[in-house]
């Protein structure tokens, strides 16, 4: 009797990835592998922090870019308060009040413009 019809073999020698289907597995590994957060220099963390002392004391409207291992998350509104020893600022946004963690910050720009990266 043949190899192939013994157990299992008769799906495994059937077996076969379309194309589409391939892209798309690799795809899903790399959403599901968490990113690194990315490092900030000296002169980008001196121009977020003018921009959020600005918000806070002219009232401009800025949106925060917060790290997060799968995807980025966005965030518009006015910094209310910058709790600097604790790494926490507040944010009024649209929706309500938002208390944000300073380190996982990696872009502020004025309300309306989008980061270049």
């Amino acid at each position: 009797m043949s190899k192939k019809l013994q157990q299992n073999g008769l799906f495994e020698s059937s077996r076969m990835m379309l194309p589409e289907h391939r892209e798309a597995y690799i795809l899903h590994q790399e959403q599901l592998a968490p990113r690194t957060r990315p490092s900030l220099d000296a002169q980008a963390a001196d121009e977020m922090s003018q921009l959020l002392s600005n918000s806070m004391v002219l009232g401009d409207r800025v949106t925060i870019t917060l790290f997060h291992e799968h995807d980025d998350v966005c965030f518009t509104g006015r910094v209310l308060r910058l709790d600097r020893p604790a790494r926490t600022l507040k944010l009024l946004t649209d929706d309500g009040s938002r208390d944000l963690q300073m380190n996982l910050i990696t872009g502020v720009t004025p309300a309306g413009e989008w980061m270049d990266e």
